[in-house]
């Protein structure tokens, strides 16, 4: 099984995510999922090898701030729109250690929380997010949350939860 390493933004960030989660779902078909922020996904590595080097590398890690930009929209199903997470120098130093931690390609990494997905037309995914207006918004990054790479939402249980120091 392919898992995927989360970040979780905690309330009230969480909520308001997922009412907006829920709204597009009904008004657009796409499925429910949990509000989440992808460090790293697809890991093809057996659940208590990345459970063991996430505990080791969470020893070094310190609560860190978020926040969240503008939203956007993209070409993939899983992206179709989604809230920006603005990028800083500590949240990408850590996706590419996690990545050099497990082993893994430095592919490109865009930092964000999705709100809809689906294989809608880009006219209605730039119509959705040009609709949506979060107010600013930040948060701390305090754990890691280990969960399924499925294509399916309701599989991604939380597999193991990692707190930093």
């Amino acid at each position: 099984m392919k898992y995927s390493i989360w970040l979780i933004p905690p309330e009230p960030a969480f909520s308001q995510i997922k009412s907006v989660i829920k709204q597009l779902s009904n008004d657009y078909g796409g499925p429910l999922f949990e509000p989440h922020i992808t460090l790293v996904g697809n890991i093809d590595q057996d659940l208590s090898q990345i459970e063991k080097k996430l505990k080791l590398l969470s020893s070094g890690i310190e609560k860190f701030e978020l926040s969240f930009g503008p939203v956007s929209f993209s070409t993939t199903y899983f992206q179709s729109v989604f809230l920006r997470v603005n990028s800083t120098a500590k949240l990408m130093d850590l996706s590419l250690t996690i990545k050099t931690t497990l082993g893994l390609e430095n592919d490109v990494y865009m930092p964000h929380a999705s709100l809809l997905y689906g294989n809608h037309s880009m006219t209605v995914r730039e119509e959705i997010a040009s609709k949506i207006h979060f107010p600013k918004m930040s948060f701390l990054a305090n754990e890691f949350i280990i969960t399924p790479s499925t294509p399916n939402p309701k599989e991604w249980v939380h597999s193991a939860v990692i707190p930093f120091v």
